[in-house]
């Protein structure tokens, strides 16, 4: 069977994201910066999304409840067969709380090795799922720290769940940042995300055109990496 070969398009459809850091630096909040309408898998809980709704009054946030692995599987087909095709941004915060609720599901209290072997696989296949649907993807996580045991270098990365989960989803995200509040004498704080791998925390940008640090705001990055709007191929159709 001969090969065939893919066309490159102009412009890229949509990119994916992941944006971890510590508590209180605008993780949740800049996920929901992404063009509307917003899809957000919430697995941390119902007062999770009360300051992004805050800072993002207009938005078109939909969100639903992460209790199972059946909630990640419907709102796969909603966004692939469903009425959630008009959706341009998913959010799914936290893929480690996500884990932790897969983790319960399958193994209780005691999970065998098998089980968490079963959960990195489905969180895996969950993510590249929705990477090759026609929508933006952000990942929201909190970080941990670990220490090469080669270098012995201290390194941030997010936490997933899984020991080889952190660095597969980190390989299927276009962008990784690493947020952090800037905070100056009279001016209101500011939320930022380093794009480069420095300082010992895990970052990239694969377009190259988002810079060392920037504001966290998803549909400005989208806009600067020359991402066309999600779904304008679909409407236009």
């Amino acid at each position: 069977m001969p090969l065939e070969f893919v066309r490159p398009s102009a412009m890229p459809a949509t990119a994916n994201f992941l944006l971890f850091g510590p508590p209180g630096t605008g993780k949740t909040v800049g996920a929901c910066s992404g063009p509307g309408p917003v899809l957000v898998l919430n697995a941390e809980g119902p007062g999770a999304m009360r300051k992004a709704r805050e800072i993002h009054p207009d938005a078109e946030i939909r969100e639903v409840a992460v209790t199972g692995k059946s909630v990640l599987d419907e709102a796969y087909l909603y966004l692939r067969d469903g009425a959630g095709k008009d959706v341009r941004t998913v959010v799914v915060d936290t893929v480690g709380e996500v884990y932790r609720i897969l983790l319960e599901e399958f193994g209780g209290e005691r999970p065998t090795l098998q089980q968490y072997g079963d959960t990195n696989i489905v969180v895996e296949r969950f993510v590249r799922a929705l990477r090759d649907l026609d929508v933006n993807v952000v990942l929201v996580a909190h970080e941990e720290t670990i220490v090469d045991g080669t270098t012995g270098e201290t390194m941030r990365q997010p936490v997933t769940g899984g020991k080889k989960l952190p660095g597969q989803l980190m390989a299927q995200v276009d962008v990784v940042g690493y947020t952090g509040v800037i905070t100056e004498e009279g001016k209101p704080p500011r939320f930022v995300a380093q794009l480069i791998d420095s300082g010992g925390r895990r970052c990239k940008d694969r377009s190259g055109r988002l810079g060392t640090v920037r504001a966290v705001d998803i549909s400005e990055w989208l806009r600067t990496m020359h991402v066309a709007p999600a779904n304008a191929n679909r409407k236009a159709a």
